[in-house]
């Protein structure tokens, strides 16, 4: 005797990629602040399912509006999401289409604070290390910088050797999570140095809230004893230039801006020199930095 039960519907499949998996806040500047969803919708046999519709549900974030509701002729759906939040989320997404048993999928995704490494390494391997006045190693530190602001580092004395002079920094993670290295020079008071190192700092003020500016990568820098190179990606370019050389001027070129420019003009004598050279005049920041190192 044949059975009167009904026959079952077929299956649904759904399977999500996500590219991106950890992003950052989408109010701040740094890349990548998107997570990208692709979602393929198959049947028993493999083959792709066209029209089904595709539904989404997220805790704090939010996928994009413009993100596909129905899968195309390859049973892909693609989907957008971003948080002003961070935290971890699990976006649960549910592919149906009539015919089919419902499928669902889960996509995670990680929303992580914008965060700066600072590294401070001495030369010699020791000596103490201040930040804005407090302590934070000796010989090498490191900071993780969460908060916008000015870093003022600072060197203990060491017996024998000159310290090197405080320098200030500024600090923008909301613009940029480029690490920045430091290098403290403790000069033997004996030596008669040949050489004492250039570091330019080249910035922008975009961050009206704290006023606070970021690094410009990739600036060309042109020194006046006819030395040029490229700012890093933490926005600093280091030279090497002859000890008691006396006025050097410094030019720094914005890489996107035509024709735009911002100088300096230091001393040279025995010391170590960092520059803070800032395009920020244009927007409202301060035209040049300098702090002697």
């Amino acid at each position: 005797m044949e059975s009167s039960g009904e026959k079952p519907l077929p299956r649904l499949s759904a399977s999500v990629k996500v590219v991106n998996p950890k992003i950052y806040q989408a109010t701040k500047h740094v890349e990548p602040r998107v997570s990208n969803l692709v979602i393929v919708a198959i049947d028993e046999n493999g083959s792709p399912i066209e029209g089904c519709h595709v539904s989404y549900d997220c805790k704090f974030g939010v996928i994009d509006p413009h993100s596909y509701k129905t899968t195309d002729g390859n049973g892909l759906a693609l989907a957008s999401y971003y948080s002003h939040r961070t935290g971890k989320e699990a976006i649960k997404i549910k592919v149906e289409k009539e015919g089919f048993t419902p499928a669902e999928a889960l996509a995670e995704v990680e929303v992580v604070e914008t965060a700066t490494l600072l590294k401070i390494t001495n030369a010699p391997n020791k000596g103490e290390i201040f930040i804005n006045g407090q302590k934070v190693g000796e010989g090498k530190a490191e900071l993780v910088v969460t908060t916008p602001g000015i870093y003022v580092v600072s060197w203990g004395n060491l017996d024998g050797y000159e310290p090197p002079s405080p320098m200030k920094l500024y600090i923008n993670p909301n613009f940029s999570v480029e690490p920045m290295s430091v290098e403290g020079k403790y000069v033997p008071i004996e030596e008669k140095r040949e050489y004492v190192e250039v570091s330019v700092f080249v910035c922008i003020t975009f961050d009206d809230a704290s006023g606070i500016p970021n690094p410009v990568p990739d600036a060309p820098v042109f020194l006046s004893d006819g030395q040029s190179g490229v700012a890093d990606k933490s926005g600093l370019a280091k030279f090497r230039v002859k000890a008691n050389s006396g006025p050097l001027k410094i030019r720094a070129k914005h890489p996107n801006l035509y024709e735009y420019y911002q100088e300096a003009e230091v001393n040279i004598g025995t010391k170590d020199v960092h520059v803070n050279l800032d395009f920020g005049i244009f927007f409202g920041g301060e035209a040049v930095v300098g702090l002697e190192l």
